[in-house]
């Protein structure tokens, strides 16, 4: 191939091509004082090439670039190719890679779409391999239908109990979807897939960025978790495309760094969106330009998750696609389950948060921070691996080990932790926003204590699957929560709850209670909540106890002499099935009993 190089336009950033001509835009980096002068260096002083890869033969060639060719900060070159024998005619643009050199040093592209490693160094594309959407289509699910379940690629399955053929990639996750159709996810939130560093300098100790989060080249897929690393894009399409078709909607996290300028920033977003068919994102509110994203059209019918919008308005008023990612009730929730004092009111107001301007993101546990089962398994973060002295991480976790630290064989240990993991799963999935799981809490994943995994590419963060099995119950009970929630919408309507009796049957839409019917104390000690859904002839009764000691619930009488059947109990004391003919119930501590009446 016969390539020839001449001054280029300096808008639009990054890479465009046009027939046979592709233009590049690019600036340099800053220069830092040079130890001997204390002044940056002078860019005459640096020679500034284009270095071309034959990706397929693993040719290379050089091409001097005039520093004359820019325009204030930007430079642009345009490039011209040509075969130059039968073999080279049938080479595509697609196997040849770049990078710019200044002073033998390669210098960043962030509007690179697609990148491969060769030798420990970034080599850009020139263009993606085109791919075939067939007839893909963005699910369009409302929040209220949504049940999210967040992952890191590689950590889902990178253990052998995965039992994938290509473990820790885009094609182990596809080869996960049947699981998790099966558990009745509908939306899968994908930690950064992006082409994050791995490596900090300035870190003495080593330690590699398993997360992904910093700085990183945000428009283009992280090679390594493609099955093949030259086909990592592919495959994160052919990932998204798996989803849609089993009508699971694809959420990438993408946490900018507060550095970029908002055109990158729309330019990124916009790219994934039309490019790879993303249904929508999660992003860092300190570093987005959220009053940007909000108003784009392009991005009008993407969902816009956040911790906070700063007051920005949506722009796009179709409908809801922006929800607040929410921190408050994990807190909240972690303080009910652990029976602390004075939580109560926070308690029912989450429960009640709901808005019809924005969804709500409500999770028990996310990856910075416990697992679940670590949740129930350790009142302290043990994250002396991460090299910090055990200093890194949330002291503040609302935690209980339930009597015994870390792994333990005692009988009421383990009785009460199996308990409370089920109440951490009622408490997660029957409120009214969208509930969101970490992945593995469904069985049981540990993480040994450590509450800010980041650096740790090991058996720490990847899923044990062999829990799968051990912890079959746990698994089953939350296939058994989420179904509820799905199909039966007295516990979850399209609208929030009015607490009036909209169906004039006699009970408000929703009501809280005490042990005592339609009252609530609201004294500090209080621990016990009565939560009741009803409407036409339907009604449920969720009994919370988060004192230590056991209770008795006298029951709201339903109309037409209706009465109370237990459909579970998370202490297994009362029967599934058996009727509550004298109005009450008696509940274990810590327990959760709900109960099902008609009163036709």
């Amino acid at each position: 191939m016969s390539w020839k190089i001449s001054r280029g336009e300096p808008w639009p950033y990054g890479i465009t091509i046009r027939d046979k001509k592709i233009n590049i835009t690019f600036e340099l980096p800053e220069e830092r004082p040079s130890r001997r002068s204390g002044k940056p260096a002078c860019p005459a002083e640096k020679n500034l090439i284009l270095k071309i890869y034959n990706l397929k033969s693993r040719g290379e060639e050089e091409l001097p670039i005039d520093k004359n060719w820019r325009f204030a900060r930007i430079y642009s070159i345009a490039l011209e190719w040509e075969a130059s024998d039968m073999r080279d005619d049938r080479m595509d643009i697609e196997d040849y890679g770049y990078q710019i050199l200044y002073g033998g040093q390669p210098v960043s592209m962030p509007y690179a779409k697609a990148l491969r490693r060769i030798k420990g160094e970034r080599i850009y594309l020139f263009k993606e391999k085109d791919y075939d959407w067939g007839e893909d289509a963005f699910p369009g699910l409302d929040f209220d239908e949504l049940i999210i379940y967040k992952l890191h690629v590689r950590g889902f399955t990178k253990h052998a109990s995965s039992r994938v053929k290509h473990r820790g990639t885009f094609e182990g996750v596809i080869e996960k979807i049947p699981y998790l159709k099966a558990l009745g996810i509908n939306g899968v939130e994908l930690m950064p897939v992006y082409d994050f560093d791995v490596e900090n300098p300035e870190d003495a100790a080593g330690r590699k960025n398993y997360w992904g989060y910093g700085p990183a080249h945000f428009m283009a897929v992280k090679p390594e978790y493609g099955a093949e690393p030259e086909n990592a894009g592919e495959s994160l399409k052919a990932l998204v495309r798996a989803m849609h078709r089993e009508g699971i909607e694809v959420y990438m996290e993408l946490f900018f760094t507060g550095k970029e300028t908002a055109d990158f920033q729309m330019a990124c977003l916009r790219r994934w969106v039309l490019d790879y068919h993303i249904d929508g994102f999660h992003l860092n509110q300190t570093s987005t330009r959220l009053r940007e994203v909000l108003a784009d059209g392009i991005l009008a019918e993407t969902k816009v998750m956040s911790e906070d919008f700063n007051g920005f308005s949506d722009k796009n008023m179709s409908g809801r696609r922006r929800a607040v990612y929410h921190n408050g009730f994990q807190d909240s929730m972690r303080r009910f389950l652990r029976g602390n004092e004075g939580c109560a009111g926070d308690f029912m107001m989450q429960i009640l948060n709901r808005s019809d301007a924005q969804g709500n993101i409500q999770y028990m546990t996310n990856n910075n921070g416990f697992t679940m089962m670590d949740l129930v398994s350790y009142d302290n973060r043990h994250n002396e691996a991460n090299g910090e002295e055990n200093l890194d991480g949330s002291s503040w976790n609302f935690s209980w080990n339930c009597g015994a630290e870390g792994t333990s064989r005692k009988r009421d240990v383990l009785r009460l932790r199996r308990q409370q993991l089920k109440n951490a799963w009622i408490l997660n999935i029957f409120q009214q926003g969208t509930p969101l799981i970490y992945a593995g809490d469904e069985f049981g994943n540990s993480q040994k204590g450590n509450n800010n995994a980041w650096c740790q590419d090991n058996s720490v963060s990847w899923l044990n699957w062999n829990l799968l099995q051990k912890n079959e119950w746990l698994y089953d009970f939350a296939v058994k929560m989420i179904e509820l929630r799905m199909t039966d919408r007295l516990l979850h309507p399209e609208k929030p709850f009015a607490q009036t009796d909209k169906s004039a049957n006699g009970l408000p839409d929703f009501s809280f209670h005490g042990k005592v019917p339609w009252f609530v104390y609201e004294a500090n000690w209080n621990r016990c909540i009565g939560c009741m859904y009803a409407e036409n002839g339907e009604a449920w009764y969720f009994a919370y106890n988060m004192n230590f000691t056991k209770e008795i619930f006298s029951l709201p009488g339903l109309p037409k002499k209706g009465l109370w059947r237990v459909y579970l109990d998370t202490a297994e004391s009362n029967v599934p099935g058996s009727l509550l003919d004298d109005g009450q119930i008696i509940l274990e501590g810590h327990s959760i009993v709900l109960l099902r009446g008609k009163y036709i």
